[in-house]
């Protein structure tokens, strides 16, 4: 690889770590932290079982509740990589969705990718809940039991009453108690709570939640972007050519970041590609995927 080829190599990995930090002026502060750990039971293009995993954190402020990815948050706000590099771009090449709402309200406001576009839209974030007898201590805290249908799946909640919220992971909220795990009936997709903490930090509308740079999200209605997603990732050449869908326009806006800083060169000091993440538009392209297994059916 030339100098001008590892110089511009060089330049985009500072572009987005400058974009990964800038922030705007906090809009609350938080009263306390929820890490949860989430895993997406899938197969592999060899038809072999295979578990996706990724972290999420949900701020619960004063005014504002906000999910989102739990790395490429704690490494923006305050320095400390909590986790490497590579399960930052993770949660990018996963879509991790930023979801925030009043605590006052269940309104939800989402972002969300689907390549090459950001997406913004709102729902009622209204769950009815049947409220169970049965009990259970998870992570540490006495549990109860709920269940409730929300995009097609049936979804078995544990709450503790010990936390004070109507807060959880993802889009399940409205329990009288902190969610610590909940599952979907087919054991597909689990959240579980790893970490509970009081550290007051800020809640940012930041880059990732108005917009990255000059291409802010595409208001969209929750069902078209649903069914579109379903559609476009469900397909059997997803698995293999991600962006099938997408012919590639001059407007386009390309570049590339490294995947991994540690073991990132051939031994001649060359980068190897499949190091490397392609970001269109600001949102990134996976090489290839496992099989897609959607949180919303509907």
């Amino acid at each position: 690889m030339d100098k001008k080829k590892i110089l511009l190599l060089l330049v985009t990995v500072l572009f987005f770590g400058i974009i990964h930090a800038q922030d705007d002026t906090p809009i609350d502060s938080t009263l306390f932290t929820v890490g949860y750990d989430f895993r997406i039971n899938t197969k592999n293009v060899d038809g072999e079982p295979v578990v996706d995993s990724l972290r999420t954190v949900v701020l619960v402020g004063h005014n504002y509740i906000q999910t989102r990815g739990y790395s490429s948050y704690w490494t923006t706000i305050d320095g400390e990589t909590h986790e490497t590099f590579d399960q930052m771009m993770i949660e990018d090449l996963m879509h991790t969705p930023i979801i925030m709402r009043k605590t006052t309200e269940t309104e939800m406001t989402v972002y969300e990718d689907i390549p090459v576009h950001h997406y913004v839209y709102t729902e009622d974030g209204t769950l009815k809940w049947d409220l169970l007898d049965d009990t259970l201590t998870v992570s540490g805290y006495l549990c109860k039991k709920a269940q409730t249908q929300y995009g097609g799946r049936t979804w078995t909640a544990w709450y503790t009453e010990e936390v004070a919220t109507t807060a959880g992971p993802w889009k399940l909220q409205g329990l009288p108690g902190l969610i610590v795990k909940a599952s979907d009936e087919n054991s597909i997709f689990s959240f579980t709570l790893f970490e509970l903490t009081n550290k007051k930090v800020p809640i940012k509308s930041d880059w990732t939640v108005e917009g990255r740079g000059d291409l802010p999200p595409v208001k969209i209605k929750r069902e078209k972007f649903i069914a579109r997603r379903n559609k476009l990732f469900m397909s059997p050449r997803y698995m293999t050519e991600p962006l099938y869908y997408h012919q590639q326009s001059d407007t386009d806006y390309r570049c590339w970041s490294l995947f991994s800083i540690e073991e990132s060169r051939n031994p001649d000091g060359s980068i190897p590609l499949d190091v490397l993440t392609m970001y269109i538009n600001g949102v990134a392209v996976p090489r290839k995927c496992n099989e897609y297994q959607p949180l919303e059916l509907e």
